[in-house]
């Protein structure tokens, strides 16, 4: 009974202080001087895609970098010899990859009629480029075939149910509720971008000289990362 009594004694006496240390807010701790900030995140720059020559002099890659008055990311393909010299902006774009001559590069950037498109440049003195598509879609994952002749790629291609039930038109000049959007995929939406589009990736290839894309693959599922095999006869994708 007595070491009972002690036990019951020593935890009403350590209760209040436990409670007034529950109470007290704790002190902040003051900012780090290498903490993350917004400020210092728009003032990032990222390196990616770096894509050796095939003669194995030269090295191109993609620079990032945020526009702050426009809220936008915007980039640009860089070049820079093998040893590290010579870093000069090459153009406006990203994404670039070495023809397997090496006498071309071919890399996305903004084009007609809108939107991403695809362009190749040449890699001689001149340094010609022209825009070799017109899609209505953003296409990625170039890929030279071993002769150099066809670029493949994939690009998302828009695919919506066509449910039965029709909406009305609005009256001129009204100025209706937008009409119910129709979700079919479990991941339908991300954070920061909305909602997700609804449709598919699917393969294509398109002349290196420019002109019409031709769609190789369909159906419910995407169709992405194409892969020529060395003879160029076929394609391997994921």
């Amino acid at each position: 009974m007595f070491k009972r009594y002690h036990l019951v004694a020593l935890f009403v006496s350590t209760l209040p202080a436990a409670l007034l240390s529950q109470q007290t807010p704790a002190t902040p701790m003051p900012p780090s001087a290498d903490r993350i900030t917004l400020e210092k995140y728009l003032e990032f720059e990222t390196v990616t895609s770096p894509q050796l020559s095939p003669d194995g002099a030269r090295i191109i890659y993609t620079r990032g970098w945020i526009d702050k008055l426009n809220d936008r990311r915007e980039s640009s393909v860089w070049m820079m010899n093998a040893d590290g010299s010579r870093d000069r902006f090459l153009v406006k774009g990203s994404n670039a990859t070495w023809s397997p001559s090496g006498d071309r590069i071919a890399y996305t950037a903004d084009g007609d009629p809108k939107g991403t498109q695809i362009w190749v440049r040449w890699m001689d003195a001149e340094g010609a480029a022209s825009q070799i598509t017109r899609l209505d879609s953003s296409p990625s994952g170039l890929e030279w075939s071993p002769d150099g002749q066809w670029l493949a790629f994939s690009m998302h291609l828009e695919d919506r149910t066509n449910w039965p039930i029709k909406m009305p038109k609005a009256p001129s000049g009204a100025k209706w509720t937008e009409t119910p959007r129709i979700v079919e995929r479990l991941n339908y939406r991300r954070d920061g971008q909305g909602f997700s589009d609804t449709g598919y990736r699917h393969l294509f290839v398109v002349p290196a000289s420019g002109g019409t894309a031709r769609q190789l693959t369909a159906g419910p599922w995407d169709h992405n990362n194409p892969r020529w095999t060395p003879d160029g006869k076929a394609l391997l994708f994921a």
